[in-house]
């Protein structure tokens, strides 16, 4: 599985890649335009992401503008919403008025920081995307 985890905190961004590298390969975006930037030429290159962790709180563009991008690059190139890429905001946010946009814009699942290893897994077993028996 293709994972593109964007986090502008290089610890927080670490120790997700960690959890997930014995089952994913991860790349990592410290901002909201490498993010879109990175996005755009995994598809490209016909290697698009499975997954996607976004940060909402971050340079350049935040995380909700990143995926609604995301979802209107989606959408240009004829792509399913069924087909597109999942999305899980991680993000110290946990006002509810934040988690509705995050949904609104089409966001996949939704974990309040500090990630935990156990919630990141049950998050992407709850997507389909990995089973326990992968871990």
């Amino acid at each position: 599985m293709r994972v593109l985890i964007v986090e502008d905190d290089f610890i927080g961004s670490r120790l997700m890649k960690k959890f997930l590298e014995a089952d994913c390969f991860c790349h990592l975006a410290f901002d909201g335009r490498e993010a879109i930037d990175a996005f755009e030429a995994a598809l490209k290159e016909g290697k698009p992401y499975d997954l996607l962790f976004l940060d909402i709180m971050m340079p350049e563009v935040n995380g909700i503008d990143v995926l609604k991008t995301v979802r209107t690059i989606e959408e240009q190139r004829g792509i399913p919403p069924d087909k597109g890429v999942k999305v899980i905001m991680t993000t110290a946010m946990n006002d509810a008025d934040v988690i509705m946009e995050s949904f609104n814009a089409r966001c996949d699942g939704y974990i309040v920081k500090p990630v935990r290893k156990e919630k990141l897994f049950e998050e992407i077993e709850s997507l389909g995307l990995l089973s326990q028996t992968n871990r």
